[in-house]
């Protein structure tokens, strides 16, 4: 069983209704003072709030608190203590949880209060230099192999393979798109081209239980002996090697240099390869490159469905989208021609 928040786009979202009477219960119940907002979890639309986060100060602590409106499949307070109840290396390690409450039907919300992690992220988006991409590789290998050396939680009946879980997910974001009319020409092309390519490619990719979120701003460097790794709601199952591209995706989505080519991102993701390649856990595996290729594609069309229309930009949207537009074309079109 996984938690599947996006999947939810076309439910019911009541939870920005009910946010200051929410918060206001929870500060009295826990004591937490609140200082000022730090995210909310938009599924695809501002009034689609799955969950929002808090910084403040508990016991003269400086602290987060996390309010989960969504109801979760697996909650992540369960997640928590059961991963570090197994976590045999200490290098990579979850937020400390002061006080929490799992979520409740007749009240509609759980919640978090947790530590305030005064530290760097892994590297900033969108780019990583050299130094920082052996630092996440370093990372990498210890959170595949050691800091989850079995699944938290067992793959449900409804959790089906590689190929059923992709396609599904490239159809309900087509779905999103449409309704949004959103959606173009190019981009239904570029649909039929990836199930063409999932149908050939993702029958032997397995699935794999990992973090599902793993962008550079969940991953935090204490040191260069400890990380701290946050969006724990997204432990799940996915196709091998999804968490090699999510946070590339993630980092290309944010570009806001309208000079930067698809060529540009490409030696850069390049980069990546070399050093993934290093990886004693991916060093194993000579059929790396294509599971990372297939990846790659579902993460662009991905982008060009539903993420790039969905996201902030300060200014020019217009002409950021336009180019984001041609950057994650040109790299869906790379990718996919590889496989």
């Amino acid at each position: 069983m996984s938690n599947k928040i996006t999947e939810k786009y076309f439910g019911k979202f009541d939870f920005l209704h009910k946010e200051k009477e929410i918060l206001r219960e929870v500060k009295i119940k826990t004591g937490f003072t609140a200082e000022k907002e730090i995210f909310r979890g938009e599924v695809y639309d501002k009034n689609k709030v799955g969950s929002m986060l808090y910084k403040g100060e508990w016991q003269k602590k400086p602290s987060v608190l996390k309010i989960q409106g969504l109801k979760p499949e697996v909650d992540e307070i369960d997640i928590i203590s059961v991963f570090n109840a197994q976590n045999k290396n200490k290098k990579v390690r979850l937020p400390k949880l002061f006080r929490s409450s799992k979520w409740s039907k007749k009240r509609g919300y759980g919640y978090l209060l947790m530590e305030f992690i005064d530290a760097p992220m892994i590297y900033n988006s969108p780019f990583a230099n050299q130094k920082e991409i052996e630092s996440f590789c370093e990372f990498y290998e210890i959170y595949r192999t050691e800091a989850v050396k079995k699944p938290i939680f067992e793959r449900s009946l409804d959790e089906h393979s590689s190929l059923v879980y992709a396609v599904q997910r490239v159809l309900h974001w087509a779905k999103i798109a449409q309704k949004k009319n959103t959606v173009t020409i190019q981009e239904i092309k570029n649909i039929e081209k990836f199930i063409s390519l999932a149908g050939t490619h993702l029958p032997s990719i397995k699935m794999k239980f990992m973090h599902g979120h793993l962008t550079s701003s969940d991953i935090y460097k204490i040191s260069d002996s400890e990380y701290v790794l946050m969006s724990n709601l997204f432990w799940s199952y996915r196709p091998e090697y999804y968490d090699t591209t999510f946070h590339l995706w993630n980092g290309i989505k944010s570009m806001r240099d309208t000079n930067i080519t698809g060529k540009d991102v490409i030696r850069y993701i390049r980069k990546w390869l070399k050093e993934y390649k290093k990886i004693p856990l991916i060093k194993k595996d000579q059929d790396f490159e294509r599971k990372f290729n297939i990846m790659m594609a579902e993460r662009c069309l991905g982008a060009l469905l539903v993420d790039l229309q969905n996201q902030e930009y300060k200014k020019n949207k217009k002409n950021h989208i336009k180019h984001l537009t041609i950057v994650f074309r040109d790299l869906f079109n790379y990718f996919s021609g590889k496989l």
